[in-house]
C-alpha cells in the first residue's frame, strides 16, 4: 500500500543523526504523557537538544531556524526547572505532612502539596462529635488523620470509616448537601478544607485539579470495594 510504503519509508534510519531526529520526536510525544511538571520539562529538554543536533548536523548545511527555536526552547525549559527544583527542595513537611504526602496525597509534586497544606486546618475533636448532617450545606472537606467515624445513610444504614477516608468529598465534587451524617466513634484527628478556598486553589492550579479529583475517586472506590471499611450488615 502507498501509505505503508512511505510510512517505512519515513522510518528508516540512514545515519545517526537520523536517528536523532527519530528520538527528538519520540521524547517530544512522551512529555505530552508525563503528569510530573517537572519531568515534563526534562524530557522536552532532552527531546529539543536531539532536535537540535539533528537540525545542525544531521543535513549537508545547518538548518538555522530549527536550531535558533529549539535553543529558546532549551533556556525557557531549564529556567522553569531550575526554578522547579529550588522549589522543591524548599518544601519541607513535618512527619504527619510526610506521611500524608506518601500515602494519601502521592500523586501531587511537593509544591503541589504544600499549597493544598497551607489551607489544612488540623483539629481534635471527641467522640460523638457530629461533623456533617445529611441535608445539611457542609463547608468543608475533612480528612480523617487517625480515629474512626461513623456514617449514617438516608435509608438508616451505616458504616464505619477510618484513617486517610475523606468526608464532604462527593458534596464538593457534585454541590449541594451532605448526602449523609457524620459522626465520630472514637476522639479523632482530623484536617479541614475550605471548601470555597479549596475550589479556588485547584482554579489557580488546574495540574492540582486533576490530581484532586484522582484522589477522591480513589478513596470512593476504596469505600465501596474495602469490606474492612464498609462491612456486611
Amino acid at each position: 500500500m502507498p501509505f505503508l510504503d512511505a510510512a517505512a519509508t519515513a522510518l528508516q534510519v540512514t545515519g545517526p543523526f537520523q536517528l536523532l531526529g527519530h528520538l527528538s520526536y519520540a521524547l517530544a510525544t512522551l512529555s505530552f504523557m508525563l503528569r510530573d511538571i517537572l519531568l515534563l520539562r526534562l524530557v522536552a529538554v532532552t527531546a529539543s537538544s536531539a532536535n537540535l543536533s539533528f537540525a545542525y548536523f544531521g543535513h549537508a548545511t545547518p538548518n538555522w531556524v530549527t536550531v535558533g527555536w529549539q535553543s529558546l526552547f532549551i533556556l525557557i525549559n531549564l529556567s522553569w526547572s531550575a526554578r522547579l527544583i529550588y522549589e522543591r527542595r524548599r518544601a519541607r513537611f513535618d512527619p504527619d505532612e510526610q506521611e500524608l504526602f506518601d500515602t494519601v496525597f502521592s500523586f501531587f509534586n511537593p509544591v503541589e502539596f504544600r499549597k493544598l497544606m497551607r489551607l489544612a486546618r488540623w483539629e481534635r475533636v471527641g467522640a460523638q462529635t457530629i461533623l456533617a448532617r445529611c441535608g445539611e450545606e457542609l463547608d468543608a472537606v475533612i480528612l480523617l488523620y487517625n480515629g474512626e467515624v461513623t456514617i449514617t445513610m438516608q435509608d438508616g444504614r451505616s458504616r464505619n470509616l477510618r484513617d486517610g477516608a475523606f468526608i464532604g468529598e462527593i458534596s464538593y465534587l457534585r454541590g449541594g448537601p451532605a448526602t449523609a451524617t457524620v459522626t465520630t466513634a472514637t476522639p479523632c484527628r482530623l484536617l479541614r478544607f475550605d471548601k470555597q478556598a479549596l475550589r479556588a486553589l485547584v482554579e489557580r492550579n488546574p495540574a492540582m485539579s486533576n490530581n484532586l479529583h484522582t484522589v477522591f475517586s480513589m478513596d470512593l472506590t476504596k469505600k465501596l470495594t474495602d469490606p474492612q471499611i464498609f462491612p456486611k450488615n
